[in-house]
């Protein structure tokens, strides 16, 4: 949902007269990223409930900032201020809640270990990619942000076709 949702979105927000379409992308963005967080919480609970109420308040921060973002950019604060708080914590909360989960999920076998690692690289290179952005590396800080956006794309392909268990296999618990 990011990139034609939050990516659409919030290029909308800014002098645009679809603003209020912006605002509504956007705003369904967040929405979309809590769903994710809270279907997540629902089903790893099982299998470590810490994570899952890590990755759930990493979403829930996410979405909550970006919907902050878009609402303030929409009533006429500068994009280049707000962005740079709002958009860069979020990014950070995520990169930081998303790598436990993907350390259970790739430790339960939920994932393979390669997709596992994927995400691990791709989510490191996220947080290195916003620390590098607020340096003032911005093209190096998206250059780096890549990885993250490939796993979160074959992530979500993968769970579409593969999904995750509703139940545990408490022998992969313990």
């Amino acid at each position: 949902s990011a990139f034609p949702l939050y990516g659409i979105g919030s290029s909308l927000l800014v002098g645009s007269s679809s603003a209020t379409l912006g605002l509504v992308l956007v705003l369904t963005n967040s929405v979309a990223v809590l769903t994710i967080g809270w279907i997540l919480k629902l089903i790893l609970t099982p299998y470590d409930k810490n994570v899952a109420i890590i990755y759930f308040m990493a979403r829930l921060n996410e979405a909550s900032l970006l919907a902050i973002y878009a609402i303030v950019v929409y009533n006429g604060a500068d994009a280049q201020s707000a962005i740079y708080i709002l958009y860069r914590i979020s990014m950070i909360g995520l990169a930081l809640g998303s790598l436990p989960l993907l350390r259970m999920l790739k430790n339960h076998q939920l994932i393979s270990a390669l997709l596992g690692w994927f995400g691990i690289i791709g989510y490191s290179c996220v947080f290195g990619g916003i620390v590098v952005d607020s340096l003032g590396y911005v093209d190096l800080g998206l250059l780096m942000m890549i990885p993250g956006a490939l796993f979160e794309i074959t992530f979500g392909v993968w769970f579409i076709v593969q999904g995750l268990p509703l139940e545990p296999n408490y022998e992969s618990i313990v």
